[in-house]
């Protein structure tokens, strides 16, 4: 980059591992046993500088501060932009080059999402070998190219797939494998045929989103088949199919479906979860292979199995294998050491880290227990609580996955803030600590409703008519999401609007509904509008919300829970 005369510049300065201090930053990606270990810009701490040295990593490049000259930065633009141009350039050359792919390989794969895979040199020859004899037919050449000018993470995941396939179907002794893993590399070349606006979306698809997105499938086998490669087609075709016929687009089921479609149905599922996007941070392996197997029913569950010892990273409550033949429970996995997690032996009952020189390592999967929704929420509160932030999203995120949009409200939100409520007047906790959960809260529930505004279908519309003062209750923005997640959009006023404007608004919005949250209804006789008028006084506001505690979105309607509220002085249309 461009800086001026005099501006603190940083240079990458290659650093013997006995000269690394703690708050010294990386310059370089660290590769070890070819693989990227740290990204550039990662801070090192004491702890990651013993893994390093019982990585017997010998020198890493550390950014260090020097302070350039105007001509100096100039030229460090120029050659960064030629080196730009040239890198960009490379994949549409007339000849196949390998350094874009490896440079996607080296992005994908690591360790945390990696684990074991491509830790020896053998593979990543075979895999690179193999991707070099694709790119030299320039048809194959000119697709992949259309895929990574048209959406670079629909590319980035068509790279992962293709490797973690290829690798993983080698193992698994799948025939063909050459002509296969051209099929796992064009799996999603359908999605040339999808807007990009649909492709790059943050959150949940529409239903009618989802049917468009579903398509891919199609357009993919069709295009295959229209380049002259039938023979892989049906791979682009059935990797959303499902094992019990729940999948698309043909709802086939397991004796339908072969073995190596099992294998892409399943990594394509990690690959989407676990790569980084734009809006949403890389999950690690241990935490996506837990959300697989709440789908396990979707898959072929002993390929599931055995694709998690391939990784070689193991989900927390898995019982495992150990190398000397003790079994144990798996505590905790942390990301920065993820082959490495904390274990519990199941015969002495002792807790400890597998150590740094793998003398003690995981071998095997035995058994995973899938947490139950109640055993999340108990450790989610419990996080909460103890300000473990880390830990609280980590599970807060889990809880979500399991519930409709409904019932995030009536199983999570609604039940935390009667915990609280309980605490509060019982006085068993400092002032301060519980400030810090209701604040931790309101900044997940409000995260929630923008998303829900942005997103909700609108079928019905109500008017909340609001006193100032309640405008930012608590419990008026978990009725906010309890309706938009019933497609229903609460549009919410001050009560002080006036008669005029309050219908213009209605008639504007199509309200069926209006709500009063004050201690006074709304005297509106004499209008032509049908309204229902709703009264909820502020004195039983608490209650009406805590009553939608832990019930599912099938068991309750809205507006039938909202008659006992019916005012008396209704709208009525003359």
């Amino acid at each position: 980059m461009y800086k001026s005369r005099g501006v603190l510049f940083l240079k990458v300065v290659k650093t013997n591992i006995v000269d690394l201090q703690e708050g010294l930053v990386l310059g370089q990606d660290l590769h070890v046993e070819n693989r990227l270990l740290m990204k550039s810009g990662s801070v090192l701490t004491s702890r990651i500088i013993t893994l390093l040295k019982n990585r017997h990593v010998h020198d890493v490049y550390i950014q260090t501060p020097i302070v350039e000259t105007d001509l100096h930065a100039e030229q460090d633009v120029l050659l960064r932009e030629d080196y730009d141009k040239q890198r960009d350039n490379t994949l549409i050359s007339s000849k196949p080059d390998n350094s874009l792919f490896l440079q996607a390989l080296g992005e994908l794969s690591t360790e945390i999402r990696y684990g074991h895979v491509l830790k020896n040199m053998d593979d990543i020859q075979f895999i690179r070998n193999l991707f070099q004899r694709y790119m030299e037919n320039s048809h194959n050449r000119k697709l992949l190219t259309a895929l990574k000018n048209y959406d670079t993470y629909t590319y980035m995941h068509a790279i992962d797939v293709f490797t973690l396939c290829t690798l993983f179907a080698k193992k698994e002794g799948i025939q063909n494998l050459e002509h296969c893993a051209l099929g796992f590399l064009f799996h999603d070349i359908g999605k040339l045929k999808i807007p990009l606006a649909l492709i790059k979306k943050e959150g949940r698809l529409s239903p009618s989103e989802f049917e468009v997105m579903q398509t891919h499938t199609q357009f993919g086998y069709e295009l295959l088949c229209d380049l002259g490669l039938e023979s892989i087609a049906y791979l682009a075709k059935s990797h959303h199919e499902r094992i019990d016929g729940s999948g698309y687009p043909e709802g086939l089921e397991e004796s339908e479906i072969p073995r190596e479609v099992f294998i892409l149905q399943l990594i394509d599922i990690y690959s989407a979860i676990t790569l980084n996007r734009p809006y949403k941070c890389e999950v690690g392996a241990a935490e996506a292979m837990a959300i697989i197997y709440k789908e396990k029913h979707l898959l072929d569950e002993k390929l599931l199995a055995r694709f998690v010892d391939f990784i070689g990273i193991y989900p927390e409550n898995s019982i495992v294998l150990l190398s000397d033949g003790s079994h144990a429970l798996v505590d905790n996995v942390n990301n920065m050491y993820p082959l490495l997690p904390i274990v519990r032996r199941l015969d002495t009952n002792t807790v400890f880290r597998l150590p740094f020189d793998f003398q003690l390592k995981v071998v095997k999967l035995i058994s995973y227990y899938v947490e139950t929704p109640e055993k999340l929420f108990q450790k989610f509160s419990e996080y909460l609580m103890n300000g473990e932030i880390n830990l609280m999203e980590k599970y807060y995120h889990q809880l979500m996955d399991q519930y409709t949009l409904y019932e995030c409200f009536t199983k999570i939100y609604i039940p935390i803030y009667q915990i609280f409520d309980v605490i509060e007047h019982q006085l068993v906790m400092e002032d301060v600590r519980l400030k810090a959960m209701r604040e931790t809260l309101k900044v997940l529930l409000h995260n929630m409703l923008l998303q829900l505004r942005s997103e909700t279908r609108k079928k019905d519309a109500i008017l909340f008519m609001v006193d100032q003062d309640l405008r930012t209750n608590i419990f008026i923005q978990l009725l906010e999401g309890l309706f938009y997640a019933k497609e229903i959009y609460p549009f919410v006023l001050e009560s002080s609007t006036s008669k005029e404007e309050l219908l213009n608004i209605a008639d504007y919005c199509e309200a069926s509904a209006i709500c009063v949250f004050s201690n006074e209804c709304l005297d509106l006789h004499g209008t032509t509008r049908k309204l229902v008028q709703y009264h909820i006084t502020p004195e039983r506001l608490e209650s009406f919300v805590f009553s939608f505690a832990g019930e599912s979105h099938k068991e309750v309607n809205l507006k039938d829970k909202l008659q006992k509220y019916k005012a008396v002085t209704k709208l009525i249309a003359t």
